[in-house]
């Protein structure tokens, strides 16, 4: 093989762990720029900015997938449904509210693989309450009670 094509080699590999970085990078800071706007939405006490934190974390969920970084994965939906909750909380937006629910369902299953109890307690905690806000009976939590 010759130099040249040892050396394209080395350079693509190079440039896809730049790739990889960069993109860590990107979802990085579309997290933290989705807490900056759910901070400055509760400070100024409004939705839109919640609105924008959750386009903000759909595209960081997009940089972290499960596969490579199944924690941050797991979190970044958590955020997402927490978020959504808070803004179908203040607003009474019910597709906001059921969003929320159906991300809290997900992100359930997420720390369920991850084997984290805390987490998963965590989310269950408002899952119930966003199944509240929606009017939702828990008929099915006190079957699971009998068993």
């Amino acid at each position: 093989m010759s130099k040249t094509v040892k050396s394209k080699r080395r350079q693509t590999a190079d440039l896809q762990i730049r790739l990889r970085q960069t993109d860590r990078e990107l979802g990085q800071l579309n997290w933290e720029l989705a807490q900056e706007l759910v901070t400055l939405a509760d400070q100024a006490n409004n939705p839109e900015p919640l609105i924008e934190a959750v386009e903000a974390l759909r595209s960081a969920k997009r940089y972290y997938s499960f596969e490579d970084a199944p924690r941050e994965h797991a979190l970044i939906q958590q955020s997402i449904a927490d978020t959504l909750l808070i803004l179908g909380r203040r607003t009474g937006d019910r597709e906001a509210l059921q969003t929320a629910r159906d991300a809290y369902r997900g992100a359930i299953t997420l720390a369920s693989l991850l084997s984290d109890e805390a987490l998963r307690d965590a989310l269950r905690i408002n899952y119930r309450e966003t199944q509240t806000l929606l009017g939702e009976t828990l008929q099915s939590a006190a079957l699971f009670r009998v068993a």
